[in-house]
């Protein structure tokens, strides 16, 4: 029985994405402390360690279930080899997390300046984005 299955990539890409916005979450903090306004940014930080922290506990059912699908004969070898590639997974999201660093804190300085003219709101910055995205490609195309 092969120990890579769909199951087994779906979880680790979902640990992929999960580790790297927790590591740009600390993008958030640093951006705040550049443009001067830190309660803005650990608002920002704080939903983006939300996200992150129930984005895991949803994953915890799927890994927990890879035990309950491990053949009887070389069970411990197999979730063994699976977690390896688990750990593998976060270690790299992490990582590309680290490169994106530069990029989202430059982002996240733009987008903490535009939260605190919207007075903190995060679904008006979010609709500000949109529509200013909008009128970018409309006036592309």
């Amino acid at each position: 029985m092969e120990f890579i299955t769909e199951k087994l990539l779906f979880i680790a890409l979902f640990i992929f994405i999960i580790h790297s916005i927790e590591t740009l979450a600390y993008a958030v903090r640093l951006s705040g402390a550049r443009v001067k306004l830190i309660a803005s940014a650990l608002s920002l930080f704080n939903i983006m360690v939300i996200v992150s922290r129930l984005a895991n506990m949803m994953q915890q059912p799927f890994t927990g279930s890879l035990i309950d699908n491990a053949p009887k004969e070389n069970a411990l070898h197999f979730v063994e080899a699976q977690f390896r590639i688990l750990i593998s997974a976060s270690t790299a999201g992490t990582v590309f997390g680290i490169i994106l660093l530069p990029t989202f804190i430059a982002l996240f300085s733009r987008a903490i300046i535009h939260l605190s003219e919207e007075r903190g709101s995060v679904p008006s910055l979010i609709k500000r984005i949109f529509s200013t995205v909008h009128k970018a490609w409309h006036y592309t195309f």
